[in-house]
């Protein structure tokens, strides 16, 4: 409890500091002045590095997913294959071949 109160009183010391006017600018103002070129220069770094990053992240997953689409298309090749309705079967099949099969299906599962 203590470190907190002393956490505490330094902040709002340290605030109230900062706040102190010289010249119609407070510390702060000055402190401000003096380092905002560097720490714009740093951000600016910052941001073009992440820029980057996300350039060559987009660039390498366009790459993986063009990758991973088929460049030859599928298509049916076999003329045993159709691609008509058919209408009829080639065969009837009989009551007792259909119960057969019925049976066979049955005992299958």
């Amino acid at each position: 409890m203590k470190k907190i109160f002393q956490f505490l009183g330094l902040f709002f010391a340290t605030v109230l500091f900062l706040s102190i006017e010289i010249k119609d600018k407070t510390i702060f103002g000055h402190i401000h002045t003096m380092i905002s070129p560097s720490t714009r220069a740093a951000q600016n770094a910052i941001a073009s590095f992440f820029n980057r990053s996300v350039e060559n992240t987009h660039s390498y997953s366009k790459r993986l997913f063009d990758n991973s689409i088929p460049k030859a298309k599928d298509s049916i090749k076999s003329k045993m294959s159709s691609s008509k309705k058919v209408g009829k079967p080639l065969e009837e099949i009989t009551h007792l071949e259909k119960e057969e099969l019925d049976e066979l299906i049955k005992s299958h599962n």
